[in-house]
Formats: C-alpha cells, sequence, structure tokens
C-alpha cells in the first residue's frame, strides 16, 4: 500500500475512533444521570472525561494527517510557558499524591490517586512533545509523507 493510501486510510480510522468516542461521551451522560450512586456518577464522569480527551486527540491527529497547521513559534512560546509551570505543580503534585497513598490501605483509593499521577506524567510527556519535535525546523523529518498529501 503506498503512502497516500496509509494516510487516507489512517484520516477514516481516526474519524471512527471519534465516532466511537463520542457515543461513550453521550452514553456515560444518560447512564451518569441515572445512577443514584455519587461515586458511580464521579467514576462515570471521568471515564466520560478520557472519552472527551481521546475523541481530542483523535481531532489532533486529523489535523496532522491533514497537514493543517504546524506548530509555529508563538505556540512553542505559549507552551513553553505552560511547560515550565506544569514542571513546578507536578513536582508538588507528585508529592501529595505519594502522600496521599500512604495514608490509605483501600486499593480503590490507591489505584484512583495512581491513575490522576499517570495522568499527569501523560499531559507533561504531550507539552515535551510539542516543544522538543519543533515540527517546522525539520517537517520532512517529522511529517514525512504526509508533505505529499
Amino acid at each position: 500500500m503506498d503512502e497516500e493510501k496509509k494516510v487516507e486510510e489512517l484520516k477514516e480510522m481516526v474519524k471512527s475512533l471519534i465516532k466511537v468516542e463520542e457515543e461513550v461521551i453521550r452514553l456515560t451522560e444518560e447512564t451518569a444521570g441515572m445512577a443514584a450512586n455519587s461515586t458511580v456518577k464521579y467514576l462515570l464522569r471521568a471515564i466520560q472525561h478520557d472519552s472527551r480527551k481521546h475523541a481530542e486527540l483523535g481531532r489532533a491527529a486529523l489535523e496532522i494527517l491533514e497537514y493543517s497547521q504546524i506548530v509555529g513559534a508563538e505556540e512553542r512560546k505559549e507552551v513553553w510557558d505552560l511547560l515550565k509551570q506544569h514542571e513546578e505543580l507536578e513536582r508538588k503534585h507528585k508529592d501529595n499524591l505519594a502522600n496521599m497513598k500512604t495514608l490509605t490501605e483501600t486499593p480503590a483509593l490507591k489505584y484512583i490517586f495512581e491513575q490522576i499521577w499517570s495522568d499527569e506524567k501523560t499531559h507533561h510527556a504531550m507539552l515535551e512533545t510539542l516543544m522538543s519535535k519543533r515540527f517546522e525546523k525539520d517537517p520532512v523529518k517529522y511529517w514525512g509523507a504526509l508533505l505529499s498529501s
């Protein structure tokens, strides 16, 4: 399969991913609205939030696949400032989460705190990727076949 066909197939798959995530958002909203237990509501809303995130990441992937916008100098400065602030907050947050885990033996609570920390690491990695890849400096290296589509 040539590169252009792969890109087109990938676009369709990403569009499908977005539709599935939007359906999960709808279903979790419905179910959370009917749930009597507040813990269940919060957990369903957390799942819904992740599905929103996945749909947004899918939209970002489509932007990349359509080569419609590359991160430029202005965006890099905004992300760099955010990255610096995020690093400082992350340091404090990590210690706090570690302490929270030591104060409980409840597996559900430990799991929740670990999930929060895992998400924080992912957020940081996303911001760092935007900074370190510098797509506009060497588009062929980072965008490859997408340049020809």
